[in-house]
């Protein structure tokens, strides 16, 4: 066995330009179809996984699959608002309500306003400082972190809602108080705040200066003179909230008229969901909609996986043409190989052990392409998250 397999790989380091083609060759055949199959799997299990643990969203009337990706995803996508009271209608008794607000970002990130229940629910734990406690404190997830290269102690500042018109909205400086482990989920990737600071983004609460003090100094700024003269006359948002003005915030309005982009809701057990269900398909009010986000994932698979099967069908030609080309290789390198063959019979070696030879060596490659066609797959595999994340 030790001599049969000496002349196979002798063989393959000598032709090593046609022994690299042919593991290409077969590493390209394996890759292709693979690839695909196990990706789709993965980024199934993932969707399926990250439904399931978000039972029901409530929101306003509209596109189930685009509120299904804003409210687990953080996709950026402008949904329309609903109320606060919204919320507050939702039956203790039956679930738990986790208000989501997504409406304003800091150096492109999403800004996620919501209560303290969201963190239980996500099982979301802090790797390094404090959750936050105040007006105007956040936390930021792993990979966010190291986007925005921040740390706790650090501070960001959300970005205006338009560029052309900087009055209208005036940006506000926040601080990082906490930094959550990694979970390998969106919420790696976004700022999360209370609702009372992402209302105060809104301009919904807000603070106010004393006509004697410029803002400029509850910045740490020298200020202009057309500012001071501005705020001798008038009153002026905030931009920082800080222990010596955190007391002057205030809000404005009814709570239960406050936006909400939507509302996570974990009901106690299937009864209760089953009575919510119930409950909001028969409501008056068709501006609402009770969500199941992990049948709305379903459907969306169902439809990925159509195409799957229909790019793995085109993906077998490749695979075909590859193998082909391996064949093709190998028979006009027998055919070239003939007369060290019929050496190797004149000095008392048998067809069958010449025919050993052959199927040594085309099995050290078929091995060899395997090998490597299979761990391109599975890099890609691992790349699962990124990968998902970059398509949503």
């Amino acid at each position: 066995m030790k001599d049969l397999l000496r002349f196979p790989l002798a063989s393959l380091i000598y032709y090593w330009q046609r022994s690299l083609l042919l593991t290409f060759c077969i590493a390209l055949a394996v890759f292709v179809p693979l690839t695909p199959i196990w990706l789709v799997q993965q980024i199934s299990e993932s969707l399926e996984s990250r439904a399931k643990s978000t039972p029901l969203i409530l929101a306003t009337s509209g596109s189930k699959t685009d509120l299904a990706l804003t409210a687990l995803y953080f996709d950026g996508r402008m949904s329309p608002v609903m109320k606060m009271g919204e919320v507050m209608a939702v039956d203790e008794n039956l679930a738990t309500a986790i208000p989501l607000h997504l409406r304003f970002t800091t150096a492109g990130t999403t800004i996620v306003g919501t209560s303290d229940d969201y963190y239980p629910a996500r099982k979301l734990i802090l790797k390094d400082g404090k959750w936050h406690q105040k007006y105007g404190d956040c936390v930021v997830g792993a990979s966010a972190a190291k986007t925005l290269q921040v740390s706790p102690g650090d501070y960001l500042t959300t970005d205006p809602k338009t560029i052309f018109n900087l009055s209208a909205d005036y940006p506000l400086r926040i601080r990082v108080t906490g930094v959550i482990q990694e979970s390998g989920s969106p919420d790696d990737d976004v700022v999360f705040v209370s609702l009372d600071t992402a209302w105060i983004m809104e301009g919904i609460g807000h603070g106010h200066f004393e006509k004697t003090v410029q803002s400029g100094q509850a910045y740490g700024l020298a200020p202009s003179a057309d500012q001071a003269a501005s705020e001798t006359t008038s009153e002026k948002m905030h931009l920082e909230i800080t222990d010596a003005n955190i007391k002057t915030f205030h809000f404005h309005g009814r709570r239960s008229t406050y936006p909400i982009t939507a509302c996570i809701i974990i009901p106690k057990d299937i009864r209760a969901e089953t009575l919510l269900l119930g409950q909001y398909a028969s409501l008056n009010d068709k501006n609402l909609m009770m969500v199941q986000p992990l049948a709305v994932i379903r459907r969306l698979l169902d439809s990925v996986l159509r195409v799957r099967n229909l790019v793995i069908a085109g993906l077998a030609l490749v695979t075909g043409a590859c193998l082909i080309l391996a064949v093709l290789i190998f028979w006009l390198s027998f055919r070239l190989r003939r007369p060290e063959f019929e050496s190797l019979k004149k000095i008392g070696a048998s067809t069958t052990w010449v025919m050993g030879i052959c199927c040594c060596e085309i099995g050290l490659v078929l091995m060899m392409g395997g090998a490597l066609g299979t761990s391109l797959a599975l890099v890609t595999s691992w790349a699962n998250q990124d990968i998902l994340r970059w398509i949503i």
